[in-house]
C-alpha cells in the first residue's frame, strides 16, 4: 500500500528526502512500525552549508540548496514503498553567487522504496502527463518577487534511482529510527529551459544530468509515543 507523506525534497530533494536512493531490482524488505497506526515525520540531520539538501547542475558548478524541509505521513502497515510528497523552502542557488530559488514540486511525489536493511531506492512520479518538478533561480530578489527567473531546471518522472544508504538509530528503544542519506546518488536527468550555460550550467532547451543528495532522520509516533521505525 502506498503511503503520503508531507516534504521540504530528496529526498530532494528528501527523504528527504530527498531524498535517499538505494539498490536493487526486486524491494523484498519493508518499512515497518512498532504499532499502527504510526505518523512518521522527518527532519535535517546537517543543516550548515554544504550538507543541505542540494541538487547539483551538471558538474556540480552550479547547485541549488534548501535550508528547510519536513514530512509527515501516516503507516497503517508495513510497506516496501512509501509515497513523498510536498515541497522545499528556503532554497538559494550558487555558483558564482548564492541568489533566490525555489522549488515546485507541481503534485509530483518520490516513492521510496526498501530493499535491504540498509539499501533502497527512489523514482520519481507525477500523477498527470506532462508534470514534472521545476526549479526556478532568480537572480535577486525583486526578480523573485516579480517572478522573472533566470535560470528554470525541470525534472521529469524517473527512476529508480540508486547509491544511497539507510542507518537504524536507537536499535530497540522505543524511539528506534532511520537516517537516511544520499549523497552519491545516481545522475538525475533534468532540462534546462530558461538561462545560459555561463550562468545557469546548461543552455537553454538541453537535457543535462545533474545530481541530488541530503540526510534527514525518520521517527514514527503511535498514539502520542514514540514508536519503533524500522526496516524488515
Amino acid at each position: 500500500m502506498d503511503t503520503r507523506m508531507k516534504v521540504m525534497g530528496a529526498a530532494l530533494f528528501a527523504i528527504l528526502v530527498l531524498g535517499g536512493t538505494l539498490a536493487s531490482a526486486a524491494p523484498a524488505n519493508k518499512v515497518t512500525a512498532g504499532s499502527y497506526p504510526a505518523v512518521l515525520t522527518g527532519q535535517d540531520v546537517n543543516t550548515e552549508h554544504g550538507k543541505l539538501a542540494r541538487l547539483s547542475i551538471g558538474n556540480g558548478a552550479r547547485y541549488i540548496e534548501c535550508t528547510e524541509q519536513s514530512f509527515a505521513t501516516v503507516l497503517t502497515e508495513a510497506t516496501t514503498s512509501i509515497t513523498v510528497s510536498g515541497g522545499f523552502s528556503g532554497c538559494f542557488a550558487n555558483g558564482l553567487t548564492a541568489v533566490p530559488a525555489t522549488v515546485t514540486m507541481n503534485q509530483c511525489d518520490y516513492i521510496v522504496e526498501a530493499t535491504s536493511k540498509t539499501t533502497g531506492q527512489i523514482s520519481v512520479t507525477c500523477p498527470n502527463p506532462g508534470e514534472q518538478i521545476e526549479v526556478h533561480v532568480y537572480e535577486n530578489h525583486v526578480k523573485h518577487t516579480e517572478n522573472k527567473p533566470m535560470c528554470t531546471y525541470d525534472i521529469k518522472p524517473q527512476g529508480p534511482l540508486k547509491g544511497g544508504k539507510i542507518t537504524a538509530i536507537n536499535v530497540g528503544m522505543a524511539n528506534e529510527s532511520l537516517q537516511i542519506s544520499s549523497f552519491g546518488s545516481e545522475p538525475t536527468q533534468l532540462t534546462s529551459t530558461v538561462g545560459g550555460l555561463a550562468v545557469c550550467g546548461a543552455k537553454a532547451s538541453t537535457e543535462t544530468k545533474g545530481s541530488m543528495s541530503g540526510e534527514g532522520i525518520v521517527s514514527a509516533r503511535s498514539g502520542g509515543v514514540s514508536t519503533p521505525l524500522m526496516i524488515e
